[in-house]
């Protein structure tokens, strides 16, 4: 996998840790809310882990693998904002 694809999965990868954290510092005071913050945020920080695993990234590389993680991504993405 070229840098350019490995750094947009790193920058994704950040995304979702900064989402699960500002989810989790606004709703402080709801019930459950580390469940969902770090629902949000755990995928984050795989996809940050799998960049730097040769295996894994060559996963992340194949068309499956883009496939994959942009639909979880996206999922992720919207439920941090209905959440």
């Amino acid at each position: 996998m070229n840098n350019m694809v490995r750094n947009n999965y790193r920058m994704g990868g950040y995304l979702l840790l900064a989402l699960g954290l500002i989810n989790w510092q606004y709703q402080n005071n709801d019930a459950g809310v580390a469940t969902r913050s770090l629902l949000i945020l755990m995928p984050g920080v795989v996809v940050i882990a799998m960049t730097f695993i040769k295996p894994l990234d060559a996963f992340m590389g194949s068309r499956v693998g883009m496939s994959l993680i942009a639909v979880v991504g996206a999922i992720l993405v919207g439920l941090s904002f209905l959440n």
